[in-house]
């Protein structure tokens, strides 16, 4: 499964890459802007803007942090070095991309408001890897049953998601930044789980 998803984040964040100024895909990016933007209500407006404030850099470097910590007073020195190296690390690949590809952020009503560029997701892009590595850690370090597994594998991906969501809502990235986000995001994170095992000297495979 984890190759499967390897191959199909690799092939999407390849084609958007190539095609992001095609117009068809253009065209429904702005459709599903104007999708959200009719449905906005007071209610989705809090709950959206709670999940991008969620997958914010200044929610998520506490987090960091408090983990670290955790794991260094718990003698798990290369964990906590793991933790920060995928937290800053794909900041730095989202901020290289989004220097390559300099597209403007959407146009319209949006609700909040956002600096530096649109393409890829900052946001999809970085609570993809860090949220993902920190679910990894956790099914390596605690030896959790397979229901508690499936119950933080689904809060991991719904958080993921909606923080994902909540910027197209919000007005400040198209579909396609998104969905270019969270492949670069897993393809970092697959990276990030190669270094961790082979440090540890364990085989892994995607």
């Amino acid at each position: 499964m984890k190759k499967l998803f390897f191959w199909i984040s690799l092939i999407v964040l390849a084609g958007l890459m190539l095609n992001i100024e095609q117009p068809l895909l253009q065209k429904y990016d702005v459709k599903i802007i104007l999708f959200f933007e009719g449905i906005r209500t007071e209610f989705l407006n809090g709950l959206f803007y709670l999940f991008t404030e969620i997958g914010s850099f200044k929610v998520l470097l506490p987090v960091a942090i408090i983990v670290s910590i955790v794991l260094v007073v718990k003698k798990l020195y290369r964990e906590a070095f793991f933790v920060m190296l995928v937290f800053w690390g794909v900041r730095g690949a989202n901020r290289l991309l989004k220097e390559l590809f300099e597209r403007e952020r959407p146009s319209f009503n949006a609700i909040i408001e956002a600096g530096s560029y649109s393409f890829p997701s900052g946001h999809a892009m970085n609570s993809t890897a860090f949220l993902g590595f920190l679910f990894y850690l956790l099914t390596h370090i605690f030896k959790i049953g397979k229901k508690r597994l499936f119950i933080w594998l689904a809060v991991t991906i719904a958080t993921v998601t909606l923080i994902a969501v909540s910027r197209v809502y919000l007005g400040v990235h198209y579909l396609t930044d998104i969905a270019a986000g969270a492949c670069g995001g897993y393809l970092f994170l697959i990276f990030i789980i190669y270094l961790y095992e082979f440090s540890s000297d364990r085989k892994v495979l995607v």
